[in-house]
This record gives structure tokens, C-alpha cells and sequence, in this order.
């Protein structure tokens, strides 16, 4: 079901042919039903008119009989041929009459009595034709009253026959009650049925159609997160897999960017350093004064060269240290350590710095030991460290707090600082971008502090962000494996 043997053409045929197939055992199901609601429907309307056909027969039977029985008695008064010749067409048409409920009969008793009553009948007529010669007013009166109870004995059985139409609706309304029971229940059975194949279809589908648009999502994903080292692959519709094909070509430019990208920068930083070198050489020459006495004025302007030849070196190291980060993310040398003990030293190396703005650190780690890169794990807090530093108040104090959570270590480093502007909240971890500082307030640096952490962490599979609120808080989590 993962791939349905062979994908469509395009997504819009997979996506109809699953609405097709989902829908089927639904209309599959209505059908049935409908035949089952029309099946009974026509056995209702049969039994109806079959019970309808042999009870207005048999009252037929039962009202010919007594217009037989009063033709017979006026023939004997009488005499009158006339008579006769309406007894023997009522004699006709009972005949006729019972050849018609003889065919919607099906209850073997009714059609047993039917037959006996037509014996009885036809007995009576052939008894009643050979004694012909002897009905006339001079028969003897014995004879009428034997005719009489044979008619009597006729209409008896006419009357059974009438009880038993009664008898047969009853057990034909049971039958028919009988066969709603039993065809409700097979609709429900149906429909259970095709319901749980509906949701297992539309299940089966919904993974069908999922798998290709999560690969989409996932490869979206790791090009946003810079993960370029992996090709992308889409399996699904042609028109999917075109689109991962063209999603790999973006991949493989972006790649390609990247390496531009770094060689530029590495270049660029080598090239700026060589005559770099050499003006901080000369500001130090200067500095000694190798080549002569300086004026007071000569010295401070020696001092703001040496001051910001330094500034340059730092830049062109961040840069440096940006480019190396940004481009060999996998090259991870995974160490185990405690977490505390790395902190410590991150404090002790910038004690002159905090020490010089009347800062105080706490420091509260809990005993945890890290498998990491320990040299980025270092940079990134030394990152979060120095930014703190820059921008604390002086006499203020900067908090660093570390805590497992699950499977994950939550390392927050937070100031008392200004915070960062809402405005640049956004952006505060993009290459380059410094956001604004308070009048009187720290120096700007390079821009590249927070970025270079941002890129140790993911490498790491962690996340950093910045969490509101007072001062500037960031937190670090990373996986513990």
C-alpha cells in the first residue's frame, strides 16, 4: 500500500483515482441496498396482491355458491328451464373463479380445502344434472332437503376457505417482517463492512498521498536549515518527482553559492591580513618610536592606529571564524564533558572583563555530562558570555543557568541589559547585523558572535533562540546523544 505498486502520471490523477476508490464500496453499498429495498419492496407488493386475489376469490366462491343454491331451489318450485340455464353458468363461473385462486394459492391446506370444495361442487352438479327429469314441483321433499345439505356442506367449506386468506396474510405479514429483519441486518453488516474497507482505503491513501508531500516538506526544511550535504529524492507522481529533481538542482546551486560564498570570504580575509600585518607593524615601530622621538599628539594618533588595527584583526578573525562555521558544520570532534566544569573556564578566561565593569556572574550548572564538539560548545558560550558582558550595566548582574529537560540540556545565559530592540529581534541572529545601541551605551562589534553560536548549535542538532522579557536572555538546547 507504502507505494500502490506503481504511482500516476501526476498528483491530480493518484488524488482522483483515490477519491474513486474510496467512493466505490459506498456506492457499491447504496446499490445493494437499493436492490435489497426494492426486492422487498416487490415481494411486499406481491404478497399484498396474491392475499388481495384469493380473499376476493374466495368470497366469490362463497357468494356463486349461495346464487347456485337459490337458482336450484327456484328450478325445483318452478320448473322454469330458464333457471337451469342460470344454474349451469354459475356452475361455469365457479369453476373459473376457483381455477383462480387455485393459482394464487400457495398454502397447501387452503389448496386442499379448495379441492375438496370443488368435488363437493362438481358432485353436486353431476347428481343435480342427472336428476333433472325428477325436479319439478312433484319431487318428493326428502330430495330438496338432501340438496339442501350439500349446499350447506359447500358453504362451510367456502367459509374454511375464507378463514384460511386470514391465516395466509398472517404468515405472509410474518414472512415479510421476517425478510425486512433479515434484510436490515445484511445492510448493516454491508455497511459496516464497507465503511471499515472506506476508512481503511482512505487511510491507506491519505499515507499514499502524505508520503510525497512530507519528503517535500522535509527537503524544503533542510535547505532552510542550510542541511545541503544530503541529496533530495521524491518518490511519488511524475510530477512530484520533477519537482524533487528540481528542488536537488537548487540544492546542488545553493551548494554551490556556498563554496563561492566561503572562498570569497577566506580570500578576502587573507588578502586584508598581509597589508594589515604591516600597518600594525609600522603603529608599533611608531609605538617604540624606532624611527624618533614623538610629540604627545603624534603618540595619541599612534595609539588610535594601534586601537583600531587590533579592531581590524578582530573583525577579519570573526570573519574568518563565520566563514569555518558556516561551511564545515559536519566536521564535529565529538568529546565527552561536563558541562560545568567548560563553563567555569569560559568565566575565569573573561574575569578581567566582567571584573573591569563590576559585573557578577552566577553560575548554576547542573552535573551534566556532554557529548559535543567541545571547542564550539566553548565558542558558543563564550559568544553568549562576551555579549552579556558588553552589554550588562556596570555593577549589574549575568545569570548562567544549565538543566537537564528530558533528552534535551537547556542552557540559559541572560543580563540585565537593555535587552534587544523589538525591531531587531528578527534579525539579531543574521551574519553582519548589529542592532542599535543605547547612547553611552557598548561598542558596536562585528555582527558575527551570535551567528557563529546560531551555526554551532544547529551543527549540533540544537536550537538557540531568544526568549522575552527583561535584558537580553538566550537559551541554548542541545540533544544529549
Amino acid at each position: 500500500m507504502k507505494r500502490l505498486l506503481h504511482y500516476p502520471r501526476s498528483f491530480k490523477t493518484l488524488l482522483i483515482l483515490g477519491f474513486t476508490l474510496v467512493a466505490l464500496p459506498l456506492a457499491v453499498g447504496l446499490a445493494s441496498s437499493a436492490l435489497s429495498i426494492r426486492s422487498l419492496s416487490d415481494n411486499s407488493v406481491r404478497a399484498v396482491y396474491q392475499a388481495s386475489r384469493a380473499s376476493q376469490a374466495s368470497r366469490s366462491l362463497a357468494e356463486n355458491l349461495v346464487a347456485q343454491e337459490r337458482a336450484v331451489r327456484q328450478f325445483m318450485v318452478f320448473g322454469d328451464d330458464g333457471l337451469w340455464g342460470l344454474y349451469v353458468a354459475l356452475h361455469a363461473r365457479f369453476v373459473d373463479i376457483a381455477e383462480q385462486l387455485a393459482a394464487v394459492t400457495s398454502d397447501a391446506a387452503q389448496r386442499k380445502a379448495l379441492a375438496g370444495l370443488v368435488d363437493v361442487e362438481k358432485q353436486l352438479h353431476d347428481d343435480l344434472r342427472a336428476s333433472r327429469v325428477k325436479l319439478s314441483p312433484r319431487a318428493q321433499r326428502e330430495w330438496q332437503v338432501g340438496v339442501a345439505k350439500r349446499f350447506n356442506e359447500l358453504a362451510d367449506i367456502a367459509r374454511e376457505l375464507l378463514g384460511y386468506n386470514g391465516t395466509a396474510i398472517e404468515r405472509e405479514v410474518g414472512e415479510l417482517r421476517r425478510s425486512a429483519t433479515d434484510a436490515e441486518r445484511a445492510m448493516l453488516i454491508q455497511l459496516l463492512t464497507l465503511v471499515a474497507l472506506a476508512v481503511f482505503l482512505v487511510v491507506g491513501f491519505a499515507r499514499v498521498l502524505a508520503g510525497p508531500i512530507a519528503q517535500l516538506g522535509s527537503a524544503i526544511d533542510g535547505l532552510r536549515a542550510g542541511r545541503y550535504e544530503r541529496g533530495i529524492a521524491v518518490h511519488g507522481p511524475s510530477d512530484l518527482q520533477c519537482l524533487g529533481e528540481e528542488l536537488d538542482r537548487l540544492r546542488l546551486r545553493l551548494v554551490y553559492l556556498e563554496e563561492q560564498k566561503s572562498r570569497f570570504l577566506r580570500h578576502i580575509s587573507h588578502e586584508l591580513k598581509t597589508p594589515l600585518t604591516a600597518l600594525r607593524e609600522g603603529s608599533d615601530l611608531l609605538a617604540e618610536e624606532t624611527a624618533g622621538p614623538l610629540s604627545s599628539q603624534q603618540r595619541e594618533i599612534v595609539g588610535i592606529l594601534i586601537e583600531n588595527g587590533l579592531r581590524l584583526r578582530t573583525l577579519i578573525e570573526d570573519l574568518l571564524s563565520y566563514s569555518a562555521a558556516d561551511f564545515e558544520q559536519a566536521a564535529l570532534r565529538l568529546q565527552v564533558f561536563p558541562l560545568r566544569e567548560l563553563v567555569e573556564a569560559v568565566v575565569e578566561s573573561q574575569r578581567l572583563a566582567w571584573l573591569s565593569r563590576g559585573l557578577r556572574i552566577e553560575v548554576d550548572v547542573a552535573d551534566i555530562v556532554l557529548k559535543a564538539d567541545r571547542e564550539r560548545i566553548r565558542t558558543v558560550i563564550d559568544n553568549l558570555l562576551s555579549n552579556a558582558i558588553k552589554y550588562s550595566p556596570p555593577g549589574g548582574v549575568i545569570a548562567m543557568h544549565g538543566h537537564r529537560e528530558g533528552d534535551e540540556i537547556s542552557f540559559v545565559v541572560a543580563d540585565q541589559g537593555p535587552g534587544v530592540d523589538e525591531a531587531d529581534r528578527p534579525r539579531v541572529f543574521d551574519p553582519f547585523f548589529r542592532g542599535r545601541v543605547p547612547a553611552g551605551g557598548a561598542i558596536k562589534g562585528s555582527g558575527l558572535g551570535l551567528a557563529i553560536a546560531r551555526e554551532h548549535v544547529l551543527a549540533h542538532g540544537g536550537s538557540l533562540r531568544l526568549l522575552p522579557g527583561a535584558g537580553a536572555r538566550f537559551v541554548v538546547r542541545l540533544p544529549l546523544q
